[in-house]
């Protein structure tokens, strides 16, 4: 199978599309809420966006399995679209949590089916390359989001970024249908019958994706507090307009295109995969702690810059490594158990990081958060490399054993 480059670009500018109208409703949402809401508010709304990613995967996975990506991506998208333009009627606020609950209920099934139809355009050896080539058009969308957002908050208020948003997942679903993206329904023996809970089972049973999962879960427990602390760092004590605290998300959207081409240009040997794994976990580590002590706007800025970029090598190649070890059949599932363990983890910090911030301060709070990061990443990234090295020895030895019965075939066949 050869990769077809021309449906992985095309898709990926209808993603980077669908990006910054998600990017723009986050950035409206709390700008328009910190000074009502505060530290709690910021993380309850961030909670409303994660729960459902941990309730409904065993659901979004076993349905990413089921039905062929034309079936089940367009219909969902049309409902995310409906959800996030509804922002925009001014509702009571508690819609607020409604709406982005629904949003990311139907994204669960969405990702996993988007991450399980990936291999079907992109060939195994190719899939960290297409995988960054997704995460840089991705990031591209986001990266003039919150410049744009606190433009468009500054002059229209928060009606545009809700409503650019919705329009935008229908752009992604009209994509999918005129690309031809479709991965058919896993079809199973008369009696069969798919179980949810398979791909945590094949998640736990790899030993290279069960350690890259701890050390992620781990390591985002660690640093889930920037989520919610961020904008009182940037706004409050750095004293940034809430156009600066644009352009601090903006850097991180940079670093991330730039991670991603990286990724998507060089063409790394999968062995040496794992390690830039822990290497660019490390480098989000190291850039999170730097952010934290950050005596000015601009510092913070270069700081979010160099986590975009270990961001986006983290992503192309621990999503790669993902897809191209998991089964076919199941590979819905695993995206949905993996995503489900890591978006628990984050929901812990955000949950903490609100309580915690109220009590001592975002600054103590994300110094200490980016210190025990960079312990997690020296502590847990040894089995990472361990099982690496396995998988590495095991592909070898395959590879030995095919050459060898295909030159005994091959005498006997002439």
């Amino acid at each position: 199978m050869k990769s077809n480059w021309r449906k992985i670009h095309l898709l990926g500018v209808a993603g980077a599309i669908s990006w910054a109208g998600s990017s723009l409703t986050t950035f409206a949402i709390v700008l328009r809420d910190k000074d009502a809401l505060g530290p709690m508010g910021i993380s309850l709304i961030l909670l409303a966006m994660m729960v459902p990613t941990i309730v409904f995967a065993p659901l979004g996975g076993l349905l990413a399995d089921k039905f062929s990506t034309r079936a089940l991506q367009p219909p969902l998208l049309t409902i995310m679209g409906l959800s996030s333009a509804s922002l925009a009627l001014g509702w009571p606020h508690w819609w607020t949590y409604i709406a982005l609950a629904i949003t990311a209920s139907c994204g669960v099934a969405v990702g996993a089916s988007f991450n399980a139809a990936l291999p079907t355009i992109a060939a195994a050896e190719d899939l960290p390359r297409a995988s960054g080539t997704m995460q840089t058009y991705s990031t591209f969308g986001t990266l003039f989001a919150p410049a744009l957002g606190g433009i468009l908050v500054s002059s229209t208020g928060y009606v545009w970024p809700f409503l650019i948003d919705g329009i935008s997942f229908l752009v992604l679903g009209a994509a999918l249908l005129a690309l031809g993206i479709n991965r058919p329904g896993v079809a199973h023996v008369e009696g069969e019958k798919l179980k949810a809970m398979d791909g945590l089972r094949e998640v736990w049973s790899d030993n290279l994706i069960r350690s890259i999962l701890i050390l992620v879960s781990v390591i985002i427990l660690t640093l889930g507090v920037v989520n919610v602390g961020e904008v009182f760092l940037v706004t409050d004590e750095l004293k940034a307009t809430p156009f600066i605290y644009g352009l601090v998300g903006t850097a991180f959207a940079v670093g991330s295109i730039l991670g991603g081409v990286g990724a998507s240009t060089l063409k790394v040997p999968e062995a040496k995969h794992p390690r830039l794994v822990v290497l660019a976990m490390g480098v989000l580590a190291i850039s999170i702690l730097g952010l934290a002590v950050s005596w000015h706007w601009w510092v913070a800025l270069v700081m979010s810059f160099v986590a975009g970029i270990g961001n986006a090598v983290l992503n192309a190649y621990g999503v790669g490594i993902i897809i191209r070890r998991s089964k076919a059949e199941t590979r819905g599932r695993v995206m949905a158990a993996f995503g489900a363990v890591a978006n628990t983890s984050s929901v812990a910090a955000s949950g903490a990081g609100g309580i915690l911030i109220g009590i001592f301060g975002v600054r103590a709070v994300l110094v200490v958060g980016g210190i025990l990061s960079i312990f997690v990443v020296l502590l847990f990234s040894p089995p990472v490399l361990r099982a690496g090295k396995q998988a590495a020895a095991e592909a070898h030895a395959a590879a030995e054993a095919e050459a060898a019965n295909r030159e005994s075939v091959e005498p006997a066949i002439g």
